[in-house]
Protein backbone atom coordinates (compact mmCIF):
# COMPACT_ATOMS: atom_id res chain seq x y z
CA UNK A 1 0.00 0.00 0.00
CA UNK A 2 1.39 2.92 -0.81
CA UNK A 3 1.94 6.42 1.12
CA UNK A 4 -1.62 7.99 0.17
CA UNK A 5 -3.80 4.45 0.73
CA UNK A 6 -2.56 4.68 4.01
CA UNK A 7 -3.44 7.93 5.02
CA UNK A 8 -7.06 7.44 3.35
CA UNK A 9 -7.22 4.30 5.47
CA UNK A 10 -6.32 5.80 8.73
CA UNK A 11 -8.43 8.90 8.19
CA UNK A 12 -11.77 6.49 7.63
CA UNK A 13 -10.38 4.54 10.81
CA UNK A 14 -10.29 7.52 12.93
CA UNK A 15 -13.81 9.08 11.70
CA UNK A 16 -15.20 6.14 12.66
CA UNK A 17 -13.81 6.05 16.20
CA UNK A 18 -14.97 9.15 16.45
CA UNK A 19 -18.74 8.62 15.08
CA UNK A 20 -18.39 5.71 17.54
CA UNK A 21 -17.27 7.39 20.29
CA UNK A 22 -20.27 10.53 19.57
CA UNK A 23 -22.99 7.59 19.61
CA UNK A 24 -23.72 7.81 15.72
CA UNK A 25 -23.07 4.49 14.65
CA UNK A 26 -22.82 1.55 17.14
CA UNK A 27 -21.16 -2.15 16.57
CA UNK A 28 -23.29 -4.42 18.76
CA UNK A 29 -27.04 -5.61 18.52
CA UNK A 30 -28.23 -4.12 21.39
CA UNK A 31 -27.36 -0.54 21.09
CA UNK A 32 -27.82 1.39 24.11
CA UNK A 33 -27.29 4.87 22.57
CA UNK A 34 -29.19 7.55 24.81
CA UNK A 35 -29.85 9.64 21.48
CA UNK A 36 -33.40 9.52 20.06
CA UNK A 37 -33.74 10.53 16.40
CA UNK A 38 -37.06 12.49 16.26
CA UNK A 39 -38.95 10.45 14.43
CA UNK A 40 -42.19 9.27 16.03
CA UNK A 41 -42.74 5.41 16.45
CA UNK A 42 -46.65 5.93 17.58
CA UNK A 43 -47.70 8.04 14.26
CA UNK A 44 -50.62 8.06 12.90
CA UNK A 45 -50.48 7.99 8.82
CA UNK A 46 -51.92 10.60 7.05
CA UNK A 47 -53.51 12.83 9.99
CA UNK A 48 -51.30 16.39 10.39
CA UNK A 49 -51.29 17.31 14.25
CA UNK A 50 -51.34 21.15 15.16
CA UNK A 51 -48.19 22.58 16.01
CA UNK A 52 -47.30 25.00 18.20
CA UNK A 53 -44.79 26.40 15.38
CA UNK A 54 -48.05 27.53 13.41
CA UNK A 55 -48.01 31.11 15.63
CA UNK A 56 -44.43 31.96 16.18
CA UNK A 57 -43.78 34.37 19.48
CA UNK A 58 -42.26 37.69 18.65
CA UNK A 59 -39.28 37.06 20.67
CA UNK A 60 -38.10 34.17 18.71
CA UNK A 61 -37.48 36.14 15.92
CA UNK A 62 -35.20 38.81 17.87
CA UNK A 63 -31.53 39.46 16.94
CA UNK A 64 -29.02 40.41 18.87
CA UNK A 65 -25.25 40.52 19.74
CA UNK A 66 -23.66 40.55 23.32
CA UNK A 67 -23.43 44.48 24.12
CA UNK A 68 -25.74 45.99 26.34
CA UNK A 69 -27.05 42.66 27.79
CA UNK A 70 -29.53 43.53 30.82
CA UNK A 71 -29.97 39.70 31.37
CA UNK A 72 -27.48 36.52 30.64
CA UNK A 73 -29.09 33.64 32.43
CA UNK A 74 -28.46 29.78 31.96
CA UNK A 75 -30.37 27.07 32.66
CA UNK A 76 -30.97 23.24 31.57
CA UNK A 77 -33.31 21.51 29.48
CA UNK A 78 -33.14 17.69 29.43
CA UNK A 79 -35.85 15.66 27.18
CA UNK A 80 -36.55 11.81 27.15
CA UNK A 81 -38.83 10.43 24.41
CA UNK A 82 -39.60 7.09 25.06
CA UNK A 83 -36.33 6.02 27.72
CA UNK A 84 -33.93 7.89 25.88
CA UNK A 85 -32.91 11.17 25.94
CA UNK A 86 -32.89 13.34 22.80
CA UNK A 87 -29.67 15.71 21.96
CA UNK A 88 -30.37 19.17 21.57
CA UNK A 89 -28.17 20.67 19.12
CA UNK A 90 -24.92 23.06 19.84
CA UNK A 91 -25.10 26.16 18.31
CA UNK A 92 -29.04 26.29 18.02
CA UNK A 93 -29.97 29.75 17.85
CA UNK A 94 -26.74 31.13 16.31
CA UNK A 95 -26.27 32.35 12.83
CA UNK A 96 -29.92 31.39 11.88
CA UNK A 97 -31.79 32.44 8.75
CA UNK A 98 -33.43 35.21 10.67
CA UNK A 99 -30.26 36.49 12.95
CA UNK A 100 -27.00 35.99 10.48
CA UNK A 101 -26.03 40.01 10.78
CA UNK A 102 -22.42 39.97 11.77
CA UNK A 103 -22.67 41.34 15.53
CA UNK A 104 -26.51 40.57 16.01
CA UNK A 105 -26.34 36.89 15.04
CA UNK A 106 -27.96 35.10 18.24
CA UNK A 107 -31.59 34.61 19.33
CA UNK A 108 -32.76 35.80 22.91
CA UNK A 109 -32.43 32.13 23.64
CA UNK A 110 -29.84 30.02 22.29
CA UNK A 111 -27.40 26.91 22.79
CA UNK A 112 -23.55 27.20 22.28
CA UNK A 113 -22.87 23.32 23.12
CA UNK A 114 -24.85 19.68 22.97
CA UNK A 115 -25.59 19.05 26.77
CA UNK A 116 -28.65 21.20 27.20
CA UNK A 117 -27.57 24.36 28.55
CA UNK A 118 -29.47 27.25 27.43
CA UNK A 119 -28.10 31.01 27.19
CA UNK A 120 -30.57 33.09 27.87
CA UNK A 121 -29.87 36.99 26.79
CA UNK A 122 -31.88 39.92 26.62
CA UNK A 123 -30.92 43.66 25.95
CA UNK A 124 -34.74 44.37 28.29
CA UNK A 125 -35.94 42.96 31.25
CA UNK A 126 -38.80 41.04 29.49
CA UNK A 127 -39.60 37.60 30.77
CA UNK A 128 -38.91 34.49 28.23
CA UNK A 129 -41.05 31.64 28.02
CA UNK A 130 -39.56 28.11 27.33
CA UNK A 131 -41.82 28.04 23.92
CA UNK A 132 -40.10 30.93 22.16
CA UNK A 133 -36.88 28.73 22.54
CA UNK A 134 -38.90 25.81 20.68
CA UNK A 135 -39.78 28.43 18.30
CA UNK A 136 -36.03 29.29 17.67
CA UNK A 137 -35.17 25.58 17.63
CA UNK A 138 -38.07 24.77 15.23
CA UNK A 139 -39.69 22.42 16.99
CA UNK A 140 -43.16 21.36 18.08
CA UNK A 141 -43.77 21.66 21.89
CA UNK A 142 -47.21 22.31 23.73
CA UNK A 143 -49.72 20.71 26.34
CA UNK A 144 -50.12 18.29 23.64
CA UNK A 145 -46.68 17.37 22.68
CA UNK A 146 -43.07 17.19 21.37
CA UNK A 147 -41.50 17.76 18.47
CA UNK A 148 -43.51 14.74 16.78
CA UNK A 149 -44.72 12.62 19.48
CA UNK A 150 -48.44 13.72 21.11
CA UNK A 151 -49.90 13.11 24.04
CA UNK A 152 -53.00 10.69 23.43
CA UNK A 153 -54.49 7.67 25.08
CA UNK A 154 -51.37 5.83 25.41
CA UNK A 155 -48.81 8.38 25.49
CA UNK A 156 -48.46 11.05 28.12
CA UNK A 157 -45.77 14.09 28.86
CA UNK A 158 -44.56 15.38 32.11
CA UNK A 159 -42.49 18.62 33.11
CA UNK A 160 -40.57 18.98 36.33
CA UNK A 161 -38.23 21.62 37.28
CA UNK A 162 -35.75 21.87 40.15
CA UNK A 163 -35.19 25.83 40.41
CA UNK A 164 -32.35 27.59 41.40
CA UNK A 165 -32.57 26.43 45.36
CA UNK A 166 -32.92 23.01 44.56
CA UNK A 167 -36.81 22.84 44.67
CA UNK A 168 -38.24 20.62 42.49
CA UNK A 169 -41.90 20.81 40.97
CA UNK A 170 -44.11 19.38 38.19
CA UNK A 171 -45.28 21.76 36.29
CA UNK A 172 -47.86 21.85 33.85
CA UNK A 173 -47.24 25.24 31.84
CA UNK A 174 -45.19 23.72 29.47
CA UNK A 175 -44.42 26.16 26.26
CA UNK A 176 -45.94 29.05 28.30
CA UNK A 177 -43.06 28.30 31.34
CA UNK A 178 -40.91 31.46 32.26
CA UNK A 179 -37.18 30.87 32.25
CA UNK A 180 -34.91 31.76 35.04
CA UNK A 181 -31.67 31.49 36.03
CA UNK A 182 -29.94 27.84 37.52
CA UNK A 183 -33.20 26.11 36.62
CA UNK A 184 -32.97 22.51 35.32
CA UNK A 185 -36.57 21.50 33.21
CA UNK A 186 -37.16 17.88 32.43
CA UNK A 187 -39.64 17.10 29.98
CA UNK A 188 -40.50 13.11 29.66
CA UNK A 189 -42.71 11.71 27.24
CA UNK A 190 -43.61 7.97 26.77
CA UNK A 191 -46.15 5.70 27.79
CA UNK A 192 -48.35 5.49 30.02
CA UNK A 193 -48.16 4.25 33.70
Amino acid sequence: MNRDGAIVVIAVVALILVCYQAGYISFSDNDTSENVDFEPVDEIENETSPSSLDEIHPLASTCLDHGGLTRHDHMYLSIRINGEFATIPENTGINTGACNQEGANMHVVHTHSPDGKLHLEMQTNETVELGVFFDIWGQHFDETGIFDYRVNETHAMTMSVRDAEGNVSVVNSYDHFILLEGQEIFIDYGLRA
